[in-house]
C-alpha cells in the first residue's frame, strides 16, 4: 500500500492542474466573458481555433491554415476574449494593449462565439431560450455535437448532444430534451397523428417544427426576422437551449458572402 505521503505527492499536481488550468479545454464555443488563451484551442471535428503564443489567432482545417487575425509576433503571450457587446478581442498579456478587435453589437447583452465545421461565428444576442431548466453546475463535454447553424436540419430520430443531454427529433413528432433519459422540456407536438418531423433553423431566426411534406409547421420559436441572416441553436453545458443571432462577424471561410466586418488595431 502506498504511503500517505506518496498519494498526497501523487494528488497534488492534479489539483493543482485543475485549479490554474485556464478555460476553453476542448470546446466548440466560447461564451460571454469567456477567454482563449495562449496555446489553447476552440475545436469541432476538423475545424480547430487556436490562440498561438505569438499572438496570432489562427483557424485551421484538416491542419491547414485557413484564416488568422495577421497579428502574428506583434506582441507575446496574448489572450482572446469574448466581450458583452459581442466583439472578438486580442489582448497583451504583458501591458493588456489592444493587440486586434472584432466589430461588436450595439448593446451588451449574450453572444457567442460557435467553431463549426466550415468556419467561425459571432452569433448575437440571445433571442430564444428554453426558460426554467437551466442548472447551476454547467456540465462538460469534450466530443460536444451540440450546434444546429443556419438552415441545418434534425431529421426523424436525431439528435443533438451534449454530455448527458440530448435534444431529439422524435418520430412522433415531438421535439424532446432530456437529461439522463428524464424528459425537461418539449413542443408538446406529439400525439397528433404525424410521423417523420424535422426541425429546421431558419435563415430568419425562426426554430420550426415542420411536418414530413416540409410545408407545413407544427410549432415554432416565434423569432423571424425581417431577411437573411447566420443564426445558430445551442445546447449549453447549463442544459439550456438557446437561439443566437443574427451573425455580428465570422471568418467567412465557408465561402459565403455573409456581410461581415473585420476591424483590425495594432
Amino acid at each position: 500500500m502506498a504511503k500517505p505521503q506518496s498519494l498526497a505527492l501523487l494528488i497534488l499536481p492534479a489539483l493543482l492542474l485543475s485549479l490554474f488550468s485556464p478555460p476553453c479545454l476542448a470546446k466548440n464555443i466560447l461564451y460571454r466573458d469567456e477567454t482563449l488563451y495562449a496555446g489553447y484551442s476552440l475545436t469541432q471535428n476538423n475545424n480547430r481555433l487556436t490562440m498561438q503564443p505569438d499572438c496570432n489567432l489562427v483557424l485551421f482545417n484538416d491542419g491547414h491554415n485557413v484564416w488568422s487575425s495577421n497579428t502574428s509576433n506583434v506582441a507575446r503571450a496574448c489572450h482572446a476574449t469574448l466581450e458583452s457587446d459581442g466583439r472578438l478581442v486580442i489582448i497583451s498579456e504583458n501591458d493588456q494593449t489592444l493587440i486586434w478587435e472584432t466589430k461588436g453589437g450595439a448593446v451588451n447583452r449574450d453572444y457567442v462565439l460557435v467553431v463549426d465545421d466550415h468556419d467561425v461565428v459571432i452569433y448575437g444576442p440571445k433571442m430564444w431560450e428554453t426558460d426554467g431548466i437551466a442548472v447551476p453546475k454547467p456540465a462538460y463535454d469534450s466530443t460536444p455535437n451540440n450546434i444546429l447553424g443556419t438552415d441545418g436540419v434534425l431529421h426523424s430520430e436525431t439528435s443533438l448532444t451534449y454530455a448527458d443531454y440530448h435534444l431529439i427529433m422524435q418520430n412522433d413528432c415531438n421535439l424532446v430534451l432530456y437529461d439522463k433519459g428524464v424528459p425537461v422540456w418539449h413542443t408538446n407536438t406529439a400525439g397528433k397523428g404525424y410521423k417523420g418531423c424535422h426541425l429546421k433553423m431558419q435563415s430568419d431566426g425562426d426554430l420550426v417544427v415542420y411536418r414530413s411534406d416540409g410545408n407545413n409547421r407544427l410549432w415554432s420559436s416565434k423569432t423571424a426576422e425581417a431577411g437573411k441572416n447566420r443564426y445558430t441553436l445551442v445546447l449549453q453545458p447549463n442544459r439550456n437551449l438557446v437561439i443566437y443571432g443574427p451573425g455580428l462577424w465570422g471568418t467567412d471561410t465557408q465561402g459565403k458572402n455573409t456581410d461581415i466586418e473585420m476591424v483590425t488595431v495594432v
